[in-house]
């Protein structure tokens, strides 16, 4: 049962380590709609919008993050990816070893959106939205999840509502720690002040 609570989280954030404190300016929300849930998230990061978007497509470097065992991209198409990863996820005191298959629809640059293919919840999807801002770049998801019908909702409600922030705040402050790194991939893109890509 706990392996499928953790399931959830697992992949909204792509198996990010847990942080203490919380990502500075970070707001999340979830709501339960019977049982369905929603979730909201919104930081704004000094990634550009270019590097923003490399950040979030860089899929096989979560093999460095920790409780990572396998993340294999496959890609599919032009713009879509095909993501299998194994994670040992700490839950409470105990460990469990949890597997997924996503796929990333890419929209250079402005996000990608997510699909579960296999898995242990009964769906998952969400949207990664970049917009440009005088500081660097404005991150926000949005996604649904119905988890296994034989998990006691008051379980789910309480990891969803405690996780959440901690996700996000690593998913934000691991960005943040690879800046360097992404702003030079992006060294040779111009944007237009709204954003926009305008050179290759």
């Amino acid at each position: 049962m706990m392996k499928r609570i953790a399931f959830g989280l697992l992949m909204l954030t792509s198996g990010l380590a847990w942080a203490d404190p919380h990502y500075p300016g970070l707001q999340v929300a979830v709501q339960r709609d019977g049982g369905v849930y929603s979730f909201t998230a919104k930081f704004d990061s000094p990634l550009s919008k270019c590097a923003a978007y490399r950040y979030l497509t860089d899929y096989e470097a979560a093999k460095e993050l920790p409780g990572m065992v396998e993340s294999l991209a496959l890609r599919e198409s032009a713009s879509k990816v095909k993501v299998e990863r194994t994670v040992d996820e700490h839950v409470l005191f105990v460990t469990v070893r949890l597997r997924s298959v996503m796929e990333y629809t890419e929209r250079p640059y402005d996000g990608l959106a997510l699909i579960q293919l296999t898995g242990d919840s009964k769906s998952f999807r969400g949207n990664w939205h970049i917009e440009a801002n005088p500081t660097g770049s404005t991150l926000s998801f949005q996604g649904t999840w119905q988890p296994d019908s034989m998990i006691p909702l008051f379980i789910i409600d309480h990891f969803a509502q405690n996780g959440l922030l901690d996700r996000f705040s690593d998913i934000a402050r691991m960005g943040e720690q690879r800046k360097d790194k992404f702003a030079a991939s992006c060294a040779n893109t111009q944007y237009a002040k709204n954003g926009e890509q305008v050179l290759p």
